[in-house]
């Protein structure tokens, strides 16, 4: 059933029930249903219908909204288990974001978890991430993040443990070691390549400096030399293999393309403990995750390398940026451009005049408006007497000469000068490394959002380790 046909339904059946009492109880029961069934939408139109039948919403009074939610988040886990839809990890941060947005995980604190709250605002990179995630968030949104789901993780793992993982400690060592060590989510490949410390040495062995270019302990000053270095790396990485159950040992060599003034500029932050911020390091020329083996990498605040990039299988996985312009002077350059093609003064004349009358003075032209320019511009050729019937060849070798004209105009940037360009930014102050991870994306995903994600999942993972060590420690003890 459709969304919004399920709330006519709903509200319809609702607006029979003459009883307040009765009303009541069937809107929450509404909501419920909606809620179970992951209707989110519709849950929002009944929602907001409450103005239209006066009543003011206690969400405390949905019936069963705690097991429900955490049923939607495993149903979220049992897809991303089976190694082939980590995409419903996004789906677990779209439901946690719509519980908030609603304050379904809202409830009276016990001490017990006033006091673990206390413990838990002293995590700053915990916290800095749930309001990075999700904006500023309440009490009890932290604590269930912190007890409640890492909890229901366990009970679902060990519990009902993975065909393919028998052995329970195997599965808690996948989980908590390998899994976001190589995944691939949004289209976009990741993978855990090193410390930042070893990262750190090779590039000191590429490229040597003294400690005491340290000015008051807190900035680094940029070393004068070359722009831009290039070394190779080996890398180990752990690989999990569905098909044998069985895990491996690789080794790969990669590429990296490098500023040190960047790396120079930003060292001191990018080691330093408690600061909850992923800063560009390096762009991967060989050995990449991407097309053609190209990647990028970032620090984390956990002292990481991580690469990522696009799966090879998505050709445009990586949103290169194409070059624009502003009317007057894309108007420039096409003229010149049909100078060199030699197109007759007249008719280039007539084009230019054309495209001056229908393009807005602050509109940006680029490639992705290249076809519906070369459409208007073909359709006013050919009402032109010069290229009325008979000339039908002249004309599509003239729309051939304007299509490659724009094409040289609106021509992509190659992914190697936007990552200089970055770089360089970096340098000048116009930008922070810790903002580059934001201009690279797919379908809307960038590479922070993957990051801050990872982060997330990271911190989850590993209380629900804590979980499983205790437990393992009692049920020992008790043998």
């Amino acid at each position: 059933m459709r969304t919004n046909q399920l709330f006519i339904e709903f509200k319809t059946e609702l607006l029979k029930i003459k009883d307040k009492k009765k009303f009541e109880k069937a809107y929450y029961e509404k909501l419920r249903k909606c809620l179970k069934a992951g209707k989110f939408i519709a849950f929002e139109l009944l929602f907001n219908a409450s103005v239209d039948f006066n009543l003011f919403i206690d969400i405390k009074k949905i019936p069963d909204r705690f097991n429900i939610i955490s049923k939607l988040l495993l149903n979220c886990t049992d897809k991303v288990s089976t190694g082939y839809h980590t995409s419903a990890l996004g789906e677990i941060i779209d439901i946690l974001r719509f519980c908030k947005k609603y304050h379904l995980l809202e409830k009276q604190l016990s001490v017990l978890e006033k006091k673990t709250l206390k413990n838990l605002k002293k995590d700053t990179l915990f916290l800095a991430n749930l309001n990075d995630l999700f904006g500023k968030v309440s009490n009890s949104f932290i604590l269930y993040i912190y007890n409640v789901i890492p909890q229901d993780l366990y009970n679902y793992f060990i519990t009902s443990p993975i065909s393919f993982f028998p052995d329970r400690d195997e599965l808690v060592h996948y989980i908590k070691n390998i899994f976001f060590d190589q995944y691939t989510i949004y289209g976009l490949s990741v993978r855990n390549l090193s410390t930042i410390d070893d990262f750190i040495k090779v590039f000191k062995e590429n490229y040597p400096f003294e400690e005491n270019q340290l000015k008051n302990q807190e900035e680094l000053l940029i070393v004068k030399g070359k722009e831009l270095i290039e070394f190779n790396v080996t890398y180990k990485y752990r690989m999990f293999y569905y098909d044998t159950e069985e895990e491996h040992e690789h080794h790969e060599i990669k590429k990296h393309l490098i500023s040190p003034s960047n790396i120079m500029k930003n060292l001191y932050k990018i080691l330093m403990k408690r600061n909850y911020n992923f800063y560009s390091l390096s762009m991967v020329l060989l050995g990449g995750l991407g097309p053609q083996g190209l990647g990028f990498t970032y620090s984390t605040p956990k002292g990481e390398v991580i690469e990522i990039c696009s799966d090879q299988k998505e050709s445009e996985a990586i949103i290169i940026k194409y070059k624009q312009y502003l009317k007057r002077k894309f108007m420039l350059k096409l003229e010149k451009e049909l100078e060199n093609f030699r197109i007759d003064e007249k008719v280039k004349y007539k084009i230019i005049k054309f495209l001056s009358e229908i393009l807005n003075q602050k509109e940006l032209i680029n490639y992705y408006k290249k076809d519906p320019l070369i459409k208007k511009i073909k359709t006013f050729l050919e009402q032109l007497e010069e290229f009325q019937e008979g000339h039908i060849i002249e004309l599509q070798e003239l729309i051939n000469k304007i299509s490659k004209a724009i094409s040289i105009i609106l021509k992509r940037i190659k992914l190697r000068d936007q990552f200089i360009t970055r770089m360089d930014l970096i340098v000048k102050d116009k930008i922070k490394a810790e903002e580059v991870a934001k201009l690279t994306s797919l379908k809307g995903k960038s590479h922070y959002d993957v990051l801050r994600e990872r982060f997330f999942f990271q911190n989850i993972v590993n209380r629900f380790y804590e979980i499983y060590k205790n437990n393992k420690k009692e049920n020992d003890n008790q043998v």
